[in-house]
């Protein structure tokens, strides 16, 4: 698996969600301030405040829409992005946990390996920074799988050198580990590749919100009046 790409892709997926974020402060922060005109109006007695204040309170309407549309986005993303992100770092962890119990000898290589494991600590307030988290330490473990699928090769090999120079008929033994690591090797290539299309169909959702909200002619006329 191509982890540097992954990370790539993730540090996309924090800045587009950063953007999106950013430009939904901004829209608040604007009908925070027409809201201000309009209660400074609404002092005036000399005005009518119906005619006077009519345009403020469509801007409003309209920039409360969008706030409420993009509020709504940014937190259906955010949540399923981590449920996601959760879930696969909880099988990887399972994996992990359960290869443990494979006896393959070089106790103190398998050590090593499993000294490593992360695990990963469930909060209810995401952050990006908590995301960031979650991904790096499902990506470590994943590459403990793959030292621990290396570390299992090696056995597989001194095993059937070994019976091989001394002329023992374990064949069934063999094919057992070979199975066994065969079965090892599908489950990190599916969750590879699980990890792999998290990524890839988050960063093209967030991609085409951003170029939304870039491309918007409706929040540049009552956001930023730049058309």
């Amino acid at each position: 698996m191509n982890y540097e790409n992954i990370t790539l892709q993730t540090n996309t997926i924090i800045t587009n969600l950063n953007s999106l974020d950013s430009n939904i402060s901004k829209i608040k922060k604007k009908i925070s301030s027409i809201n201000k005109i309009y209660k400074t109006l609404e002092k005036n007695t000399i005005l009518s405040i119906e005619e006077s204040t009519s345009y403020l309170v469509f801007q409003m309407q309209i920039l409360k829409n969008e706030y409420s549309y993009y509020k709504t986005l940014y937190e259906l993303i955010i949540d399923k992005y981590t449920q996601e992100i959760y879930e696969l770092s909880d099988y990887v962890l399972m994996i992990l946990l359960s290869l443990n119990k494979i006896e393959i000898g070089s106790k103190d290589n398998k050590s090593a390996i499993f000294n490593r494991i992360i695990h990963v600590s469930k909060v209810k307030k995401i952050s990006y920074g908590k995301l960031n988290e979650i991904i790096n330490s499902t990506i470590s473990n994943l590459k403990l799988i793959d030292e621990f699928i290396a570390l299992f090769n090696k056995y597989i090999a001194k095993t059937i050198k070994k019976n091989t120079k001394e002329n023992i008929h374990n064949n069934n033994y063999e094919i057992i580990i070979k199975t066994k690591k065969e079965s090892i090797l599908l489950e990190y290539n599916k969750y590879c590749l699980k990890f792999n299309t998290i990524i890839n169909y988050f960063k093209k959702c967030l991609d085409s919100i951003i170029q939304q909200i870039d491309n918007s002619t409706l929040i540049s006329f009552f956001l930023t009046n730049k058309i």
